[in-house]
């Protein structure tokens, strides 16, 4: 299949793009695959030019030729021939689709930490637990370290993204972790609710970093021909984080973004980290994903 550029790592996921230099050209090519997978679909979820019932009668559709393995869609066979070829289970792709779906709904406000994880879990540690199967992983806690670096980089998405998604009649940032609990379509219009925002944004940071900082346990364990592609992506993207915080969580004025100077001196760090630090557990972090995740048998 000639790759979509638009749906391309190059075009739509500058920092992975950075990191996957040092991915093998066959692991890469497949990496690729599974991620114009899952960017058509969040490209379905956030389609403003149809309607919220179009975009779920798509999902719902690709959910069934998945299930058949039978489709017309060239996206949806590459994903199909992955499928086979590193036993990807359908309900993994099942439970990203679920997550796609969240986003469709005419209001959305995550209420707490519990179902901020399912959110997350489904849009993005699902996509860490198929990366483990194309890389041929097959220790179920390594499984756990992907998913919650998964978890960790939606969480920079969702601090990143507040803005936006207020537009979008969407909060991603738990009530529970909110000073204001009001009605959002308050925030953007009140400078005060604005900087209590950021102040609970920078604690939220504060607790994404334990994700990361769980997740170097299983980057390590990986051959070293993957764990430098993603010890790379891992730190790129919470250094994404730390300049949010940096800048005083000022996500309002401007989308905050690595430039390259500074990707490049950040894979330096990531390096380091990798060949050299040593890291603690948060085991607070392992129960919350544990119980929440549980249902899905898959740790």
């Amino acid at each position: 299949m000639k790759v979509n550029k638009k749906l391309s790592i190059k075009f739509r996921a500058k920092t992975f793009y950075f990191a996957s230099f040092f991915l093998p050209k066959r692991i890469k090519k497949d990496i690729e695959y599974l991620y114009i997978f899952c960017r058509y679909l969040d490209d379905i979820g956030d389609e403003k030019n149809i309607k919220k019932k179009e975009s779920l009668r798509k999902l719902n559709e690709i959910k069934k030729e998945i299930l058949k393995k039978n489709t017309k869609n060239p996206i949806i066979t590459k994903f199909i021939y992955l499928q086979r070829k590193y036993k990807i289970e359908n309900k993994v792709a099942f439970q990203l689709i679920e997550g796609i779906k969240t986003d469709l709904k005419e209001t959305v406000e995550i209420k707490d930490n519990k179902e901020l994880i399912l959110y997350c879990y489904s849009v993005a540690g699902t996509v860490g637990y198929m990366f483990c199967k194309i890389v041929n992983v097959n220790d179920k806690k390594l499984y756990l370290r992907a998913i919650q670096l998964g978890i960790g980089m939606q969480r920079t998405n969702i601090s990143r993204d507040v803005k936006e998604d207020l537009e979008a009649n969407r909060i991603y940032l738990p009530k529970t972790f909110r000073e204001f609990k009001g009605e959002k379509k308050k925030i953007l219009a009140n400078q005060n609710i604005r900087q209590s925002i950021s102040q609970d944004l920078k604690n939220f940071l504060l607790k994404t970093n334990s994700y990361y900082l769980n997740s170097w346990e299983g980057i390590k364990k990986l051959p070293l021909r993957y764990s430098i592609t993603v010890s790379i992506a891992a730190e790129l993207y919470q250094r994404i984080g730390l300049k949010i915080i940096n800048n005083n969580c000022n996500i309002w004025e401007k989308r905050i973004h690595l430039k390259l100077f500074e990707k490049i001196y950040y894979t330096f760090f990531a390096l380091i980290k990798l060949f050299f630090s040593k890291n603690k557990i948060n085991i607070e972090i392992d129960r919350e994903c544990k119980n929440v995740l549980k249902r899905f048998k898959i740790l």
